[in-house]
């Protein structure tokens, strides 16, 4: 089963799932079960003009069939109220596939979180996750994410490395070994030998471990980040990039692949997808939202290793 959680309320998040289940092949709808807040969904609906009946526990699109379970929580924000009653049934072989909430939307029992990464480790008591951008170019590990960059430098240890380690475990086992990793340097021309700064001379202790424990696996780097378009697209090979601050290669991410991609997040019981996108807050109820991230995500899901019940030319 993939579970679909609602995000901000007032985003565009439903939109673009409601578009979804309108291209998706039948078949692959009996594999989701959304949790939303009927009101907002009936909102959402009126307001696109698609004809919908709402069952007691299925969403009716155009005989399109979907699960419907309603927030069993209601103290929390909307998107918290929807992820809680999520993670109370979703089961190790099933999916997660939350929609673009904010930060505003995460304060649980006294604690505001950055977002849901932040949220998971403290909730499942793992500080080990690993957060990536999933595409058909390369994939992309942030090894820091929410983080002033200011502060990124002192945050750069062995024990942030391990990222990469969970990452490669996590990709095997929910989709293909990647065959070859590229890390980027922290500083520009990837610190030349210490002369422009020193972060990346560490680096290579870090890596050893990986090398030892993935022999299959060619690792490149630390390289200058503004050389990641020619050492990432002139490969054959399954490329997992590996960025040391949110903003460093997303942009090359996120312009040679657009809306094409999806957000993964492995170390958790589960697999955990999303959107690349955030809440489109000014494209909201304009009809202007676009699904291909959450079609993108949700043949991630329908295609990974628990997902194989399915078609895939179907999906």
């Amino acid at each position: 089963m993939i579970y679909i959680t609602q995000g901000k309320q007032g985003s565009i998040g439903i939109e673009a799932l409601l578009k979804s289940l309108l291209i998706l092949p039948k078949n692959s709808l009996k594999h989701l079960t959304i949790v939303l807040d009927r009101v907002q969904l009936r909102h959402e609906l009126e307001s696109l003009r698609i004809p919908f009946v709402i069952h007691d526990t299925t969403l009716e699109l155009q005989q399109r069939h979907i699960t419907l379970l309603d927030p069993k929580f209601s103290e929390y924000s909307e998107t918290l109220n929807s992820l809680l009653t999520a993670l109370s049934l979703v089961q190790p072989t099933d999916s997660l596939f939350t929609l673009p909430s904010s930060k505003d939307q995460f304060f649980y029992q006294g604690r505001h979180y950055r977002g849901y990464t932040d949220f998971f480790r403290t909730y499942f008591h793992r500080n080990d996750l690993s957060m990536i951008f999933k595409s058909n170019h390369f994939d992309l590990l942030l090894l820091t994410d929410h983080l002033p960059l200011s502060e990124v430098a002192e945050k750069i240890n062995a024990h942030l490395f391990q990222k990469i380690e969970i990452t490669l475990l996590g990709s095997k086992k929910h989709f293909s070994k990647y065959e070859h990793v590229v890390v980027l340097g922290l500083n520009p021309h990837a610190g030349e030998n210490g002369q422009i700064g020193k972060e990346e001379l560490a680096f290579e202790k870090y890596l050893l471990p990986l090398r030892t424990n993935f022999p299959e696996v060619l690792f490149t780097g630390p390289i200058a980040a503004d050389s990641l378009f020619f050492k990432s697209s002139n490969t054959n090979k399954k490329t997992l990039v590996v960025s040391l601050f949110h903003d460093q290669a997303l942009p090359v991410f996120k312009a040679l692949n657009m809306l094409h991609a999806a957000q993964i997040t492995f170390g958790l019981p589960f697999l955990r997808l999303s959107v690349v996108h955030g809440t489109g807050e000014d494209i909201y109820g304009k009809n202007l939202a676009d699904p291909t991230s959450i079609l993108y995500g949700l043949n991630s899901a329908f295609t990974s290793t628990y997902g194989l019940h399915f078609n895939r030319t179907s999906a």
